[in-house]
């Protein structure tokens, strides 16, 4: 079956180069209309040590994951652009052995909006539909279905944008459901024990709000700050785990270029309201510093990064526990997301101390190799049951990322990373994540 699986792959890359070479062009692209894709294919080995199944299956996998997207734009008047993409990703498992994914037979609605813009002397933008939507770093938006991986990251949002000169101001309205409603799967099997099909957010999640980004306020210099309303509803399938809340967030992010050699990017969130039963006040921030030796032929940049997320003391009446909103990605580490399981679910970022250390290089044209260092910790200790220990060093998480772009329509990626636990868990094994890609555009 696994040598099935390659030649598939290996079809389906060059089905894509031939499509990228022209044929889309001459058939069907036009001055209003345009029709492309993507094909991603990934394989994929972890040993998670941080154990959340009784049988250990879920631990440890070995799989391939292949992703198609299709995409359709329109622009029937200059000021109107009609977008939607489709997305598919079939997985074969090697490890556990037979396992079928619930997703894999599924077409879905990845995009699909409307966007009006560039009318004479009206400084406004609105997009309106499904949409993918990021800011920042993705430190609070990035990610609006995070239990499918990243096979999509959509929100249904209403987006108004109001662009004046050197400042623009988003003001959002989000309501992701966590289901999906336009989809075609043949398969009903539920993605977990106790998750309903095909559920890609652990509860309805609205964001309301604005998002400020300013380009000239100071020199070189990007100044964001937000204001949002997240509201979140008691989950129909685990409330006293996703109890219901109302959270106020609050925050800035700088970021730009001291000198030639040295950048930065700091941002710093207050998180107040209600959650559950509880009054909420947490905080969540992060800051680094990148120096790099222009004058140098590999480009070398050493960048130190320090990440803050507020932690629930379970002897307190009011909850401090930092909510990730819409970021539940693998924004520090692909492994580690697997780990957070046991705590509150996959990718679910908090009560976390993050010293972070990394090294860019260029070694030839068209590639980067990074190597990070990571040292994690807990602001709150472990409980002491189950997986955890009652310590605060959660453990140590080595990194190393190798990325290529071949040509401008293929790109591909080595990731490799290994963890090595601390007292914060009772057990003591090694655990370790791989995986290589590659990604075509047509």
């Amino acid at each position: 079956m696994a040598k099935k699986v390659l030649l598939v792959m290996a079809a389906l890359l060059l089905a894509a180069g031939s499509l990228q070479a022209g044929f889309l062009d001459d058939t069907v692209k036009s001055e209003w209309f345009q029709v492309g894709g993507d094909f991603r294919i990934r394989e994929v080995g972890f040993n998670n040590i941080i154990t959340w199944d009784a049988d250990n299956d879920a631990d440890q996998q070995h799989f391939w994951r292949l992703r198609s997207r299709l995409y359709f734009q329109a622009e029937p008047i200059e000021q109107i652009t009609a977008y939607t993409r489709l997305a598919n990703e079939w997985r074969y498992y090697a490890k556990p052995k037979n396992r079928v994914h619930p997703l894999r037979d599924e077409v879905v609605l990845d995009n699909a909006y409307l966007n009006f813009s560039g009318f004479e002397d009206i400084p406004l933008s609105l997009k309106v539909g499904r949409q993918d939507l990021i800011y920042g770093e993705g430190f609070l938006i990035l990610d609006g279905t995070p239990l499918d991986g990243s096979r999509t990251i959509f929100s249904d949002a209403v987006k108004l944008t109001l662009d004046l000169e050197g400042t623009k101001i988003d003001f959002l309205a989000i309501w992701n459901t966590g289901k999906q409603w336009f989809s075609v799967n043949k398969n009903s099997e539920p993605l977990g024990a106790g998750d309903p099909p095909g559920r890609l957010d652990s509860q309805t999640i609205g964001v309301f709000g604005a998002y400020l980004t300013n380009t000239d306020l100071i020199e070189k210099q990007k100044v964001e700050a937000y204001y949002l309303l997240k509201r979140g509803l008691t989950s129909d399938y685990a409330p006293d785990k996703w109890p219901d809340n109302t959270i106020n967030v609050i925050g800035s992010r700088f970021s730009g270029a001291l000198t030639d050699q040295l950048s930065y990017g700091a941002e710093a969130t207050l998180q107040v309201g209600e959650y559950g039963d509880h009054s909420m006040t947490a905080f969540g921030g992060y800051g680094r510093g990148t120096y790099t030796l222009t004058d140098c032929e590999i480009k070398p940049a050493f960048s130190l990064e320090y990440v803050y997320l507020s932690g629930d003391d379970p002897d307190d009446r009011n909850y401090g526990g930092w909510d990730p909103i819409l970021a539940r990605w693998p924004k520090w580490s692909e492994l580690y997301i697997y780990s957070q399981v046991p705590e509150k679910d996959i990718a679910y970022w908090t009560n976390m101390q993050i010293y972070r250390a990394k090294l860019s290089l260029v070694p030839i044209e068209k590639m980067t190799v990074d190597l990070v260092y990571q040292y994690l910790r807990a602001n709150e200790a472990g409980s002491g049951t189950g997986v955890f220990g009652t310590g605060k060093d959660r453990g140590q998480n080595p990194q190393f990322i190798l990325k290529y772009a071949f040509n401008d329509w293929l790109s591909g990626h080595l990731w490799g990373e290994y963890f090595i636990p601390g007292n914060f868990y009772a057990g003591d094994d090694d655990g370790f994540f791989a995986r290589w890609q590659l990604l075509a555009k047509f």
